[in-house]
């Protein structure tokens, strides 16, 4: 099994460490397809995204797993 960064980390998570959450979460689940895609079309990266929709994204998609 895949062991993530969230998976090890201590402590409360930064908004960086937010942002690389999410960042894994796709990358891991990401096919060839979404790849040929984001190449040609292209990706806005996470690090353009507003801290409070980073934040607001990582608690929906993490914070459910731990509970």
């Amino acid at each position: 099994m895949r062991v993530t960064e969230r998976q090890i980390r201590e402590g409360e998570p930064t908004i960086d460490d937010m942002r690389h959450d999410l960042a894994e979460q796709e990358a891991i689940n990401m096919n060839v397809g979404d790849i040929v895609r984001l190449l040609k079309d292209g990706f806005e990266g996470l690090e353009n995204m507003p801290d409070e929709d980073i934040k607001y994204e990582w608690e929906a998609l993490f914070i459910h797993d731990s509970k």
